[in-house]
């Protein structure tokens, strides 16, 4: 698992450093030691404000951007040469409520790199208008001063210490963050004024993730070493988050570095230890079946070995058998052949050797038989012996079966358990997910606000302690996607509808005429008529036969099929336009818009007033947004998304 990271800023809307942290993985401890509070702005300043034509605005930061939109109000945004802010993430924020250039210094995001610009060297008798907080930095505006320039300040916001959870998280911090990020002093300041001083030792141990320059300058003062201070190029979430990269990346390769210096004597040991590991872990049945497959052919083994010790053992016995028998036979022809050869006072003699004879013979068999005898039984001890530590296996193998099951049963209730206990949780992800959808699929924005509405009142009847931190933020994204500008593409479509019939009452362009055909007379059946019958046949005539007429300065002619091929062109491109609308396409709108233009302004009367009035209607309706610009991703869907893996990793034993 990732190392946790404290992210020491104020709550914003879908704060977007926030969002990529969460994305590549890393737990986030967010705290804010100050919240951004709006001030109370009269009518008539605003109004002063917007009225006024300024030589450049600036903006310093996303929160005065935000805040002074909704002070504004319906009311347009101050005229200005440019706009000026100090940082792209500014940029990003006021250019949806502007509309306008905005210029800020791409060598650095400070307010030094911002005064840099050569276009701010010489101000002389220029109005300037600063937007931003109570108490920021006087560096800007006495520096605009020093140059010429008349200064106006607008204070929109005041931050205000935000300290009281700030003891109880501390121990939440010691235990599981390895990371700081910060990006403005005067946080920093505050939040060392006010941890205890175990934190402040804990905060010299881990590894602080800044801005270069004034916060990396800070940090030292408070005592935290260098080598832990790692400054990012500015104060944009894509340039922490790569820092923080290059840290992860730095440390990895250190650690693999030493691994290798440390434990190279006993790399085979661990091969060969991690081969064990990696061949002990299969799935219970496949060990159970292999163990049992060689138990039992341990015991054919033995059978079979048994099997062929006896039969060499009874070929023994036999051969025996016939050596004493040959023996014997051998004895008694001899006994034959002494009693015809030699006389009767031997026999007696002869009887005690054969009795001697017999009685080896005897003794031999049977210590042949006895030995056979033992090492039968031996055999058989054998068998019977390992029979007893197969079937000592095989319970044993049989018991950590049982428990693995029930250890696996245990596991399972348990997961379903925490499944079922946390249902609310996934369905609330599933909820803020669906709204996402809307939003950035459908622009129904009063969907996504239903849905976004019902998670949160989900949450908060379910356990709203466990869950408050996810409430909030549900609860600061419907403020925010509330805030956005709604299109009403239904409206624009419908004014669309309603000029598609005034564009067959539009007057022709002085350059083009428009003929007129009677309908043909009849050639009358009376003889006496025969002087006009010759005339109209020989017109008939002529009007077929091709004309070439030179036209200098007269009108081009058009036909009533013309004019009315035009008319329907200029309606299909007003019904395209229609549609392009009410599915959000605005290249499609804008497009055939301008292709309706061209036709009018081609071929009818510019300069009447009803042409002119379409054509005023038209571009006014060319210029309004039809895509509007919601947010693709969602803070409080970020979260969820962390808890629900975290209750599936733990469902999962991992």
């Amino acid at each position: 698992m990732r190392p946790g990271i404290l992210l020491i800023r104020p709550d914003q809307h879908s704060d977007p450093l926030e969002l990529a942290l969460r994305d590549l993985g890393y737990p986030v401890y967010q705290q804010a030691v100050i919240k951004i509070a709006p001030l109370a702005v009269d009518a008539q300043s605003i109004d002063d404000w917007c009225s006024t034509h300024w030589h450049g605005v600036v903006v310093i930061s996303p929160n005065a951007a935000r805040i002074f939109a909704k002070q504004l109000g319906e009311q347009s945004w101050p005229e200005a040469v440019n706009y000026y802010t100090v940082g792209s993430g500014t940029c990003e924020v006021l250019m949806p409520f502007c509309q306008k250039p905005i210029t800020y210094p791409a060598a650095g995001y400070t307010s030094e790199h911002l005064l840099a610009l050569p276009e701010l060297q010489d101000l002389a008798a220029q109005k300037w208008l600063l937007i931003t907080g109570k108490n920021g930095r006087s560096l800007l505006p006495e520096t605009l001063s020093e140059r010429g320039a008349a200064v106006t300040i607008a204070e929109v916001y005041e931050r205000q210490p935000n300290l009281e959870d700030l003891p109880k998280a501390e121990p939440l911090w010691r235990d599981n963050v390895e990371y700081i990020m910060v990006s403005s002093v005067e946080q920093l300041r505050l939040f060392f004024e006010n941890i205890s001083a175990a934190t402040k030792l804990w905060t010299q141990r881990v590894q602080w993730v800044v801005p270069d320059g004034r916060v990396a300058n800070q940090l030292l003062q408070f005592d935290v070493p260098k080598e832990h201070i790692h400054g990012a190029k500015n104060a944009t979430p894509a340039a922490l988050t790569h820092t923080l990269q290059l840290i992860r990346e730095s440390q990895a390769m250190t650690a693999s570095n030493s691994e290798e210096k440390t434990t190279a004597p006993a790399t085979s040991t661990t091969g060969s230890s991690k081969s064990v590991r990696s061949t002990a872990n299969p799935k219970a049945s496949n060990k159970r079946n292999w163990f049992a497959s060689f138990l039992i052919f341990i015991l054919l083994l033995c059978v079979l070995v048994l099997a062929a010790g006896g039969y060499w053992l009874w070929q023994q016995q036999q051969v025996l058998a016939n050596q004493t028998t040959s023996q014997l036979t051998s004895i008694q022809e001899r006994l034959q052949l002494a009693e015809q050869e030699e006389p009767a006072q031997r026999s007696s003699d002869v009887q005690q050797e054969l009795a001697a004879m017999r009685e080896d013979i005897q003794q031999q068999l049977d210590e042949q038989f006895a030995n056979e005898r033992q090492a039968r039984e031996r055999g058989l001890q054998r068998i019977d012996n390992l029979r007893q530590d197969s079937m000592a296996s095989l319970q044993t193998a049989t018991d950590q079966n049982a428990r693995q099951i029930t250890r696996v049963n245990e596991e399972l209730r348990a997961s379903n358990a925490r499944q079922s206990s946390h249902w609310h949780l996934l369905e609330a992800f599933d909820l803020v997910s669906a709204a996402i959808q809307r939003l950035n699929f459908e622009y129904n924005r009063n969907a996504a606000l239903t849905l976004l509405g019902q998670a949160e009142s989900l949450l908060a009847e379910t356990n709203p302690d466990a869950y408050q931190q996810v409430i909030r933020q549900l609860q600061s994204d419907i403020q925010m996607i509330e805030e956005l500008p709604e299109v009403n593409t239904q409206e624009i479509g419908l004014r669309l509808q309603r000029m598609q019939p005034a564009v067959r009452s539009l007057p022709l362009a002085p350059g083009f005429t428009l003929t007129t055909t009677d309908e043909e007379q009849d050639i009358s059946t009376d003889v006496s008529n025969w002087r006009e019958n010759l005339a109209r046949a020989w017109e008939s005539f002529s009007s077929d036969l091709v004309k070439v007429q030179r036209h200098d300065g007269v009108p081009m002619r058009l036909d009533n099929d013309q004019r009315a091929l035009i008319v329907s062109r200029i309606e299909l491109q007003l019904q395209i336009a229609q549609q392009a609308a009410l599915n959000h396409h605005g290249d499609y709108y804008r497009n055939t818009i301008d292709e309706a233009l061209h036709h009018i302004d081609e071929f009818f009367d510019v300069e009447h007033r009803d042409v002119m009035q379409l054509r005023a209607e038209l571009n006014a309706l060319r210029d309004l947004p039809i895509e509007p610009d919601y947010p693709t991703g969602l803070l409080s869907h970020a979260m969820l998304r962390d808890r629900v893996d975290s209750i599936r990793n733990s469902g999962n034993g991992g």
